[in-house]
Parts: structure tokens; C-alpha cells; sequence
């Protein structure tokens, strides 16, 4: 089979309509030249130039020769260009799960920051709660991803990345609704609409203690997994309740959204996560590092 640079020679040649100057395109003498040639014609076993006259032309299997070994070579610089943006990390796909909080105003704000920084890098987007990213990234089945701090993350590595206050989901009929701001005292008693302790946990467990240690006992009406079915039912009346500050982004009509002066460590997290024994390929490797520059994130202490 013949070689590519049997293909250039030929594509010289055809260009210049001359070994000489051909030659000195290549920067090489005629004779290795004219071998090139004579090698590739025996390859595929047609002869290509005409030199029967003073000068050289394309037979007729050469002129359908021409394109197709230009395309050739096209193709072949284009394989060899995108292998070494592979290498460097400049194109690829990159998996990156995401729990569904994140979708709210997070992950807008990923997906065009590697747009802009990395615009031949895929993303992969795959929602995913906490618990099965923290299985999924030592398997090898997404690359990076965007959690909540995992219980067990002795297979992980977590950057913090946002940390965001809570705010006071209320009906716009409440009576409480008009006042600027909250206490946390102020639950107290009130119809509370929870995050659930099994598909809801990072939250629950957040409040859960933050209301057993500051002696707080809202009623508890309602507990459900995600922030905007808690909203929902903030929609209908049935109880206020605390979402992230980024469920503003989420819009009921008759849900207002009220600052609360709560302890220092009550706030709600999200983190980078990678896994501690697969070796991210260059494409990963970029796009981690990009998002810790972006949030001036440093990897979390075992």
C-alpha cells in the first residue's frame, strides 16, 4: 500500500507540473523524488504522468488520482492535528455529573465557562444524586463531578466550589410574608414543608441539627427530595420551608424568597469531585482545572 509521502510527491508533482520544481518544494533532490513516484505507480498499479513529450501530464487515472490523494492528505493532517489536541487536552468528550439542585443556576454557568475556555471539549452532562456519583467516578463512569459533600469520600477527591446561604421560601399570602428578613427563631411552631433524610439527606441533616441545637421545633408537614417540589407546595399553601439562595432561579407565582440570619455553618455546598485512583486523561484534566480556577477552588482536607 502506498505511503503519504508518495502522496505528497504525487501531489507536488501534479501541482507544479515539474519533478524540478517539485523537488525543490520538497526540499529534495529529483531522483528520491522520481522513486517516490515510481513506487506509488507500481502501488496501485496505473501510471499517473504522461512523459512521453518535452513535458510532463496527468493520464487520465492520474487526474482521478489528484483529488482523492489531496483529500487523503487533508485527512490525514487533520487525524494527526487532532491527536495531539487529544494529547494536550484542547478536544475530547468529558462526562460531568450534576444533582439536580445544580441545574438551577450552577450548571449554566459550567457549561459556558468550558464553552468559552475549551470550545473543542464535549461535555457529557449526566444528572446524578450525590451518592451515585461517589460510586460512578472510581468505576470510570463519569469523569468529573458536581455533589454535594459526599459521607464517605476516601475513593474522591472534593473541591469546594459554591457555597450559598438559605433563604425563607414563603406563599405571598402568608402573614409573615411582608416582613424583610427572619430569625430563625421565627420557625418556630410554623407549618415546615423538609427535605426528606433519604433522597433530601444533605439538607435534612443540615437543619435537622441546626433546629435540634438552636431549639428550634417547626411543625413538619411535608418531606420531600428536591428543592423545587418543596416550592411547589410552598406554591399551594401547604407551609413554608428553606431552599438554597439558587432556587431563586426557580419561579412559582405566589413563592417570595426572604433573607434569614442563620449560624455561620449553616449554608449549603456544592463540590468538584474526581475520583483518587483513575488517571484523568488531558481533556478532564483541562476542564477540572479551569472550573477550580473559576471558583478559586482548592481540593478539601481527607
Amino acid at each position: 500500500m502506498f505511503e503519504l509521502n508518495q502522496l505528497r510527491s504525487f501531489v507536488a508533482i501534479a501541482t507544479e507540473m515539474s519533478f524540478r520544481r517539485a523537488a525543490e518544494t520538497l526540499n529534495m533532490t529529483q531522483p528520491p523524488l522520481t522513486r517516490q513516484i515510481q513506487l506509488l505507480e507500481r502501488d496501485i498499479g496505473v501510471d499517473l504522468f504522461d512523459r512521453s513529450g518535452r513535458s510532463i501530464r496527468l493520464t487520465e487515472a492520474g487526474r482521478r488520482f489528484l483529488p482523492e490523494a489531496q483529500d487523503l492528505l487533508r485527512r490525514a493532517e487533520a487525524a494527526a492535528l487532532s491527536a495531539r489536541r487529544a494529547q494536550s487536552g484542547l478536544e475530547g468528550n468529558v462526562s460531568l455529573a450534576f444533582v439536580p439542585v445544580a441545574a438551577l443556576g450552577l450548571l449554566p454557568v459550567i457549561i459556558d465557562t468550558v464553552r468559552r475556555a475549551l470550545p473543542e471539549i464535549d461535555l457529557v452532562l449526566k444528572e446524578m444524586l450525590t451518592i451515585d456519583q461517589a460510586e460512578a467516578l472510581p468505576a470510570g463512569q463519569i469523569d468529573l463531578g458536581v455533589m454535594r459533600l459526599p459521607r464517605d469520600r476516601s475513593r474522591l477527591h472534593v473541591a469546594r466550589i459554591v457555597r450559598e446561604p438559605y433563604m425563607l421560601a414563603l406563599h405571598r399570602d402568608h402573614p409573615l410574608a411582608e416582613r424583610p428578613r427572619f430569625a430563625l427563631s421565627d420557625l418556630h411552631g410554623q407549618d415546615f414543608i423538609m427535605y426528606a433524610p433519604s433522597n433530601g439527606w444533605y439538607s435534612y441533616e443540615m437543619l435537622n441539627s441546626l433546629f435540634l441545637s438552636e431549639g428550634v421545633q417547626p411543625n413538619y408537614v411535608q418531606f420531600l427530595g428536591q428543592s423545587i417540589t418543596l416550592l411547589s407546595l410552598v406554591d399551594a399553601g401547604e407551609g413554608i420551608a428553606l431552599v438554597p439562595e439558587s432556587s431563586r432561579h426557580i419561579l412559582f407565582p405566589n413563592v417570595v424568597l426572604r433573607p434569614i440570619d442563620l449560624p455561620a455553618y449553616a449554608f449549603s455546598e456544592y463540590y468538584l469531585a474526581w475520583s483518587r485512583s483513575l488517571s484523568p486523561d488531558a481533556a478532564v484534566l483541562r476542564v477540572r482545572d479551569e472550573l477550580l480556577k473559576l471558583f478559586g477552588a482548592t481540593v478539601a482536607a481527607d
